[in-house]
């Protein structure tokens, strides 16, 4: 089974099982993930920061150096 990774009010990061996806199944919950991602600025610079492309700041930090 996939795992999605969940924030928990203690910030630590938990695995919830979820049901592996193919097809035109897996395309949509992409994209309804984008969009959920997009819907706001802040939701797209706190994504950002999950994957760690900015600083908590929201500057870009230097990946390569």
């Amino acid at each position: 089974m996939a795992t999605m990774r969940t924030k928990q009010k203690s910030d630590a990061m938990v695995s919830v099982a979820r049901p592996v996806l193919t097809g035109q199944a897996l395309l949509d919950d992409m994209a309804a993930f984008r969009k959920q991602v997009n819907a706001t600025p802040e939701t797209a610079r706190a994504f950002l920061i999950e994957l760690g492309l900015l600083t908590k700041s929201g500057k870009p930090k230097q990946l390569i150096k």
